[in-house]
């Protein structure tokens, strides 16, 4: 019964603020203005990130200025990713790791790694890649 009589206080609350004549609500129609006024919109320049960690004592850091899609996966024991951007240029990469005590740092992100991917199918790998 509690919840019940919070819902209606912050329900009659939302239609004091919404501007909604509450005359015209109804039992057949409440529905669909709690649907249209909480449709929630993604936002035209949306940023995409998959990270996926199997393992023990694995490590990922991102830093990014502008991302836009980055896809980050570590399957193993002891591997470690950096990346790192700190220009306006937006990131597109993807780094896939298998194995144990693999180390990437990534430092920035520019043209030539627009659309740049990593595969690491070994132990012990380190890669550190600079664009400036």
């Amino acid at each position: 019964m509690k919840n019940l009589f919070t819902f209606l206080c912050f329900f009659f609350a939302y239609l004091g603020f919404a501007q909604v004549n509450p005359s015209s609500i109804n039992s057949l129609n409440v529905l669909d203005y709690y649907q249209r006024n909480h449709h929630i919109q993604e936002p035209v320049n949306a940023s995409q990130s998959i990270v996926l960690q199997i393992g023990n004592e694995n490590i990922i850091e991102v830093r990014d200025q502008r991302q836009e899609y980055l896809e980050l996966s570590q399957v193993g024991n002891d591997n470690t990713i950096y990346f790192t951007n700190p220009n306006n240029y937006p990131t597109n990469a993807e780094i896939n790791i298998q194995g144990s005590g693999n180390y990437v740092d990534i430092l920035g992100s520019n043209s030539i790694s627009d659309g740049m991917k990593i595969n690491i199918n070994a132990n012990d790998m380190t890669i550190y890649m600079r664009n400036y």
